[in-house]
Formats: structure tokens, sequence, C-alpha cells
């Protein structure tokens, strides 16, 4: 069986928004399950506008763990 393409499903369109914030809180949702597909570029975006995403604090500090971020301690 072939492997499923969960960006194709987690964007939910033929063609997604361009919207930044909009495709990383789409890949900040379906986190663990697109991380072994994610980009240098996914991830990148991903951290960017993490802090504006609502999420439970333990999965962001996973996302920060995986995509390389650095937790803020403010």
């Amino acid at each position: 069986m072939g492997r499923m393409n969960l960006k194709r499903i987690t964007w939910d369109y033929d063609n997604p928004p361009e919207d930044e914030l909009w495709r990383a809180r789409r890949l900040a949702e379906f986190f663990p399950f697109v991380a072994a597909d994610l980009t240098r570029e996914d991830k990148e975006l991903i951290l960017k506008y993490l802090d504006q995403i609502k999420l439970p604090d333990e999965r962001k500090q996973i996302i920060r763990m995986v995509c390389g971020g650095e937790k803020d301690t403010d």
C-alpha cells in the first residue's frame, strides 16, 4: 500500500490559500501526523506563527523541538 499524502489532506483544497498563517495553522493542527513530510520551509513557517496558533502548550513544545525552534521563555 502506498504512502498517504497527508499534506494534500491537510490543505483541504486543490490550491490552498496563500495566507501563511493559515498554512502554518493547518500544519500545526495536524502535527505530528505531517512531521515526517515537512520541508525546512514548512518548519520555518510553523515556527514563525506558532505563538499565534491556539494549541496546547505541550504540543507547541513538541513542535518547537521537532522543528528546531527554541522555546520562548517570556
